[in-house]
């Protein structure tokens, strides 16, 4: 397994995910959202979802303008599964805008056998380069207000606020 932007230090390959990924994507995207559950029950997953969850991956995986980064173990034993993932996407703003291209990095995950060993960061810091590589000056990402180490995560590459989202629940 060649990875795409090198290996950090950290031990881990991060290469981008083709169709040959789709499990390997799945599984985190789900891991992800029952951790995100566990924050605040809005982002629950309904029961009985693989279905459209793998319709979801795959039509991500063909989106020429969505971009999904997978990491995994630099050793032998460790390179089969993907510990972690990180999507970016490149959105055309408004045409009344100066800013013609703006990304958003719309998930991160890592597994927890695999957290607090840099994979993380070199996840963000892949997609970082992607969008530079395509000409994109600025990436939002969205972070629960419940999440503080995400949070404290996107804060520490530089990301600021820049814009409330507030939500009403009926």
């Amino acid at each position: 397994m060649k990875p795409e932007n090198g290996t950090p230090s950290s031990g881990f390959a991060i290469r981008r995910a083709d169709e040959g990924d789709l499990c390997h994507v799945e599984a985190l995207l789900i891991a992800l959202l029952r951790d995100q559950a566990e924050l605040d029950p809005a982002l629950r997953l309904r029961s009985g979802v693989e279905g459209e969850m793998r319709r979801r991956v795959q039509a991500m995986l063909a989106n020429r303008d969505l971009a999904v980064f997978l990491g995994f173990g630099a050793e032998p034993k460790t390179q089969r599964v993907a510990a972690g993932l990180c999507t970016v996407r490149i959105d055309l703003a408004p045409p009344i805008l100066e800013e013609r291209r703006r990304g958003e990095i719309s998930e991160l995950y890592v597994q927890e056998a695999a957290r607090r060993r840099g994979l993380g960061r070199g996840l963000a810091r892949t997609a970082l380069a992607h969008a530079r590589e395509l000409g994109v000056r600025r990436l939002e990402v969205r972070v629960s207000t419940h999440n503080r180490e995400g949070q404290a995560f996107w804060r520490a590459l530089g990301f600021r606020d820049f814009m409330d989202v507030l939500d009403l629940r009926l």
